[in-house]
């Protein structure tokens, strides 16, 4: 299994990197588990208030037993209903998805937005494909951190936020997600590779790369949670320092885009192509200088490889950040450590209906 993502800003030259398959394993003892959990679907909240107070708020646990070597994908979704208790203006809400194995070793991402009372509805994603270093019982969290905007160190801020419960609302509800154990071709990986880039206005930041898919026996999911920031000062976060003009009150647009081809083993060969629609992420997102920050998701939900002669087992896959008018955009990659924006392929089937 072989996976290269490459990204350029158009329309300059891409720039490949090979990234290994999977992540290290550690020199630990396993424990082997009395049998390797199937997947894991959490929709009852520990919470449905968050409480700015508390600064940390852990609102999902669960966990799975596996065998060592087991790629698993983990996703959480915030569902936020309002900030009408928040005060004085903003809060920040960090989200935070970790899974500890039994060896120590933590897998967490992180991602996050600023609500404030009159903003709408809204949904902060999380999620990325692990691999089980050991064997036995891998435990998996979602936490919520509330703070001042842009003074997170300080004492927490203040107010109350409701989270979207399964009762509240059966089609778009807080969830905690661990799948079944996946063929080993299911990856994720971080972008941008080399670190947070700006999008300025009127450019298109692209990224490209390829899947090796090869044992894939059905449909596949290709998908991106991309983390993005209003440039609206230079100060933060740090690369806006390049994003020429700012507005601090300024908004900012983004429009994503998701292509997938099917790679011809033989020249002129016709092979299967897809692109993300309108229903699964493609358009374009306003953020707001009081939102500050998105989270977006993109995906194609069931891409299936042509059989026909001359059509390879690898898929092309092409993600587009387009900056509209007003403030440049920071795309955030996060670090090797903690993941921001992520590209992913699993098979169809795995993420829960109508997510």
């Amino acid at each position: 299994m072989a996976f290269r993502f490459a990204y350029a800003l158009m329309p300059a030259v891409f720039l490949a990197t090979a990234l290994p398959a999977g992540a290290p394993a550690l020199a630990t003892q396993s424990v082997t588990p009395a049998a390797s959990t199937g997947a894991v679907l959490d929709v009852t909240p520990l919470t449905a208030v968050l409480d700015a107070r508390k600064r940390h708020t852990e609102f999902f646990s669960t966990s799975f037993n596996a065998e060592a070597g087991e790629v698993r994908f983990v996703g959480t979704e915030l569902v936020v209903k309002d900030a009408k208790g928040t005060a004085p203006d903003e809060l920040f809400l960090g989200v935070t998805l970790s899974c500890t194995s039994p060896s120590g070793r933590v897998t967490s991402a992180e991602a996050g937005r600023n609500v404030w009372p009159a903003g709408s509805d809204f949904t902060i994603p999380v999620g990325f494909t692990m691999q089980t270093d050991v064997a036995g019982t891998h435990k998996c969290r979602s936490d919520v951190m509330m703070c001042d905007p842009g003074n997170c160190a300080s004492p927490t801020g203040k107010g109350r936020v409701a989270i979207v419960t399964q009762k509240m609302d059966p089609k778009n509800f807080s969830l905690l997600y661990v799948s079944t154990a996946l063929p080993s071709w299911a990856q994720s990986t971080r972008v941008p590779l080399t670190g947070d880039r700006i999008v300025k206005p009127g450019k298109t930041y692209s990224m490209s790369g390829s899947f090796d898919v090869a044992e894939a026996p059905g449909p596949i999911r290709v998908g991106g949670i991309l983390s993005m920031t209003n440039c609206i000062e230079k100060a933060y976060p740090d690369v806006c320092k390049g994003a020429g003009k700012t507005a601090i009150r300024g908004l900012a647009t983004a429009t994503v885009s998701l292509t997938l081809q099917q790679v011809a083993t033989t020249p002129g060969a016709t092979c299967a192509t897809a692109t993300a629609t309108k229903g699964s992420g493609v358009g374009t997102t306003k953020i707001s200088w009081q939102q500050h920050h998105a989270v977006l998701t993109i995906f194609v939900p069931d891409f299936t490889l042509s059989p026909a002669p001359g059509c390879g087992k690898t898929i092309k896959v092409t993600v587009a950040v387009k900056a509209g008018k007003g403030n440049a955009i920071a795309l955030e990659a996060g670090s090797k450590a903690k993941i921001t924006s992520v590209i992913y392929a699993i098979p169809g089937d795995v993420i829960p209906q109508g997510r």
